[in-house]
């Protein structure tokens, strides 16, 4: 509220207006306004948003109930208290004021003693309502400010995993798209998928706590060896405050269902449904990746195999139904690899960048010895640290 408040008077018995005229003369910190209709008031609170409104129950041309109605509704006017001038009595109109917006009442006839009492409460009401609304919208902003710095925190990690490990990024998101489709399918509540994302986009993280010859012998056709660097990744979600709920579902992604799993040995329903989801869309990714490249219905066959010991048998069905609606391959058209794995015959899929952001070799282009040669011998010099996007048909 501004220094000088603004009154406005919706009323045009002149006996009214010169009352609330002779009242307020003294009162400095009120400056009145009088409209004489509800249409002519309507457009003076636009242009001056008053801090009150008194209008009478019988003001011409409108209701006065659905003008105070029209009042409330209106976002421009949210801060605007309504006082209603009532008969004597009037008790019916007192519980359908409050209905439709009305803060306060004076009664009939209007004494300028009550008007004075009624304008400094509803001031006072007034100052504390646009405090709480002040309050609001700078706890809405820090909300919003901590959401932001939370987001970006979470690309920070996505970059430091992709740097580590090209294609763990984009692979983590499409685990995460799959696995929010099938449970979805569960009846999954939206607020419970956002940590099932995270763990998702953000599971391979303890990869990078291993060293090298750890990595290498990670094997894909073997994904219950891969629980080891799942520690790593829970041990760092719980480092992190805001991850508490990621790091329980990351935790969980390797224990089986049948009790043979890590690190908890888990059983069937002590085992969080958003863990088994996970699970079982992270394996199928994994036996995707196989150097036979097998089909999505070859690798659902083999996961059936061990319905009860690995996997909740509900979810590979959930998994089966989700994977029949995709078209194309499930793990896209691209597939972002390390510049060391790249080979003759593969074609890029997008331009090919150094760090400094120096363009190599454009997209579509198909790799020659040559081409290999030039892209190996720069990257030596000038690594190239989110690896190399080449055609999934071409690898």
């Amino acid at each position: 509220m501004s220094e000088q408040a603004t009154l406005l008077l919706v009323d045009r018995d002149p006996t009214h207006v010169e009352t609330f005229r002779r009242t307020l003369e003294l009162e400095r910190r009120v400056r009145l306004v009088v409209s004489l209709n509800p249409a002519e008031a309507i457009r003076t609170a636009h242009d001056l948003r008053p801090d009150l409104i008194v209008v009478t129950h019988d003001i011409p041309g409108m209701n006065a109930f659905a003008f105070c109605q029209q009042i409330r509704h209106d976002a421009a006017l949210t801060g605007t208290m309504i006082v209603l001038t009532i008969p004597h009595n009037a008790t019916e109109m007192r519980f359908a004021g409050l209905t439709h917006g009305v803060d306060e009442y004076l009664m009939h006839p209007i004494e300028p003693a009550e008007v004075l009492t009624k304008l400094h409460s509803m001031l006072r009401m007034k100052e504390v309502n646009d405090q709480l609304l002040a309050d609001k919208r700078e706890l809405e902003e820090l909300h919003e400010h901590l959401r932001s710095s939370f987001d970006q925190m979470l690309q920070l990690l996505t970059h430091i995993l992709d740097m580590s490990l090209p294609g763990a990024g984009e692979r983590g998101k499409r685990i995460a798209d799959l696995s929010a489709q099938v449970a979805g399918r569960f009846g999954v509540p939206d607020t419970h998928l956002r940590d099932m994302e995270i763990a998702a986009r953000l599971h391979e993280l303890g990869r990078i706590l291993e060293n090298e010859s750890e990595r290498s012998n990670v094997t894909p056709m073997r994904p219950g060896d891969d629980w080891r660097y799942i520690l790593g990744t829970r041990a760092i979600f719980a480092k992190v405050e805001g991850l508490g709920g990621a790091a329980e579902v990351a935790g969980s992604i390797y224990e089986n269902w049948d009790g043979t799993g890590h690190p908890d040995h888990f059983v069937q329903g002590q085992i969080p449904l958003r863990s088994r989801i996970l699970r079982t869309v992270i394996d199928l990714f994994s036996l995707l990746g196989a150097p036979e490249k097998p089909s999505s219905d070859d690798v659902l066959d083999e996961m059936q195999n061990f319905v009860g010991t690995r996997y909740d048998a509900m979810v590979l069905v959930h998994l089966r139904s989700v994977l029949r609606g995709e078209a194309g391959d499930v793990r896209g058209e691209r597939l972002v690899i390390p510049v060391a794995e790249l080979q003759v015959g593969m074609v890029l899929a997008d331009d090919l960048c150094t760090a400094s952001g120096i363009k190599l070799l454009a997209r579509n282009t198909r790799l020659s010895a040559s081409t290999l040669e030039t892209i190996q011998r720069r990257h030596s010099l000038e690594p190239i640290v989110h690896g190399a996007a080449v055609q999934r048909k071409s690898a």
